[in-house]
């Protein structure tokens, strides 16, 4: 059996698990809160705990992380925690091979093998939880460009209105999830949802994919899917593009940790 230990590190939680890379089935997965606000270090800290404690008897590792990572796998952004400055190589030395890519690159990756982009030539990935990001996949493969920084295609211009962090704060609640409990706050998900629709139906009209996929923590909630499907429909101009459906990762909850497996091996 072929196991890599998979490690989603996202801006609310860390989780991990071992994955068998041929099925995709994950086996003694762990969560924990990120706590962002300590700094890198400290989360880099918990990381390395997280790989070491799902054992040495693995392929490989692979750490999906809500940043930007170039083609040679250097972290190029900070948007959620620091790592740009600290010594990985060391960090990571005693543990097998270890592979860093972007968060969103590694939930695609899993998606076109394993999950509901397999059937499809061409689909476009969201991920909408703390932030937003997204990576058109051609081929069964996210389509990162020439250097790395096609991954989060067109997000930076829904991001603060259509993310997680965006919802709760523009509901004044502790989490996006908390405002979805009261219809008090149905105008800012329906607005939330609606920009991102739309840009989303910028991108389709762009990019032409089969199917859009959502995942992160918003993208999996069956409401907001639907008002984002309908926000895209409403969105698209059918004289020059069809309206793909819009469904959830198929994967779940794991898609994060199967995709970063996948991507370190």
């Amino acid at each position: 059996m072929s196991i890599a230990i998979g490690i989603d590190a996202g801006g609310t939680k860390l989780a991990a698990g071992r994955i068998n890379i041929d099925t995709g089935k994950v086996s003694d997965r762990r969560l924990m809160d990120t706590r962002r606000s300590r700094g890198g270090a400290a989360v880099l800290g918990d990381v390395v705990g997280l790989a070491r404690g799902l054992g040495r008897d693995v392929m490989a590792i692979g750490i999906g992380v809500p940043e930007m990572v170039d083609a040679q796998g250097t972290i190029q952004s900070a948007a959620n925690w620091d790592w740009r400055d600290l010594d990985l190589a060391l960090a990571f030395e005693e543990l097998p091979r270890v592979r860093i890519v972007s968060d969103v690159y590694a939930a695609a990756l899993a998606e076109a093998r394993l999950g509901a982009g397999r059937e499809h030539s061409s689909f476009l990935y969201v991920s909408v939880g703390t932030g937003v990001s997204s990576t058109l996949v051609l081929d069964g493969r996210p389509w990162s460009g020439a250097d790395g920084r096609a991954i989060l295609l067109g997000a930076p211009l829904v991001e603060d209105t259509s993310s997680g962090t965006a919802i709760a704060t523009a509901a004044g609640t502790r989490t996006a999830e908390l405002a979805f409990l009261d219809p008090a706050h149905d105008v800012v998900i329906e607005t939330a949802a609606f920009a991102l629709g739309l840009e989303i139906a910028r991108l389709v009209h762009a990019t032409d994919p089969g199917l859009i996929v959502l995942g992160g923590g918003l993208g999996l909630n069956e409401r907001y899917r639907a008002l984002v499907e309908a926000a895209v429909g409403a969105s698209i101009d059918p004289t020059y593009a069809k309206a793909p459906r819009v469904v959830s990762a198929a994967l779940g909850e794991n898609v994060g940790i199967i995709g970063a497996a996948l991507a370190a091996i």
